[in-house]
């Protein structure tokens, strides 16, 4: 059935037709998302009680599997009205979800951030900027939001490092085109959500100082040093210091950001 789609870049649900489709609880949600990000893959009983319940395995074991995988089943039944239609096998071994046609978020998000990729490669930089921003619309809040357990979690750590990468990249490309002072703002935002990120803060300096900023991209390097000092007692990495130094002399460019040719960062 066309017009499924399975969202996890956010609240973990589905959308049939444009209406919201409750998966359930958090714990069925979690065994939901085991499944998603394995999709066309056989998944065993005993992966998704250590994927959602982690070191406090209940007493029953993976006998609480199959009610789980029931409930999925009955709840996905709105989005099976057609032949190719999303669906939950069970197999010898495990359990195998099957898309059809259904679409995700995250394989939304995917192509389009390969897209952004080949048009920066064609040297299309307003395009990919362009396709960068549509990435970021499959967004709709933290992702697999409250689901409970080792693999959501971690899952959840490698897709909001797509996305911030997803959003650095984009103001990069801004700067790139000269639009320093529309990507000023937003880079601010994101450098003081991910102050230890040297790259983004590079990258905010020599905004600042592309726009006759020089004071204030001072004041980032400063205050950057002292959290790295006084978080982690360290000093900044020789890309910070020599951007530092090349703001002190009046040389800091876009030069040294990144390697000729080189896209946004891949799927994970």
């Amino acid at each position: 059935m066309t017009g499924v789609c399975f969202r996890a870049l956010g609240p973990v649900h589905a959308e049939v037709g444009g209406d919201w489709l409750d998966l359930g609880p958090v714990r069925q949600q979690a065994v939901f998302a085991t499944l998603l990000f394995n999709v066309d893959r056989v998944v065993t009983p005993a992966t998704i009680l250590q994927n959602v319940w982690g070191s406090r395995e209940p007493l029953t074991g993976t006998k609480l599997i199959p009610p789980y995988i029931y409930r999925l089943r009955r709840t996905l039944q709105p989005a099976q009205g057609g032949r190719d239609a999303p669906v939950i096998e069970t197999l010898r071994i495990g359990y195998r979800l099957r898309l059809g046609e259904a679409r995700t978020d995250v394989a939304d998000f995917d192509r389009a951030v390969e897209l952004a990729a080949a048009a920066e490669s064609a040297g299309d930089l307003a395009g990919a900027a362009d396709l960068l921003a549509e990435a970021e619309r499959s967004w709709t809040g933290e992702p697999l939001a409250g689901l409970p357990g080792p693999y959501a979690e971690s899952r959840r750590r490698q897709l909001l490092e797509r996305r911030v990468g997803c959003l650095e990249h984009r103001l990069e490309l801004k700067v790139r085109l000269g639009e320093c002072d529309a990507a000023i703002p937003g880079l601010m935002a994101l450098q003081r959500e991910h102050p230890l990120r040297e790259r983004l803060t590079i990258l905010l300096m020599t905004a600042l100082y592309l726009t006759g900023r020089q004071g204030e991209a001072m004041d980032v390097f400063g205050t950057a040093r002292a959290r790295l000092a006084a978080e982690f007692g360290v000093e900044p990495t020789r890309a910070l210091t020599d951007a530092y130094t090349a703001l002190l002399r009046g040389e800091l460019s876009l030069a040294g950001l990144r390697p000729p040719g080189a896209g946004p960062p891949g799927p994970a």
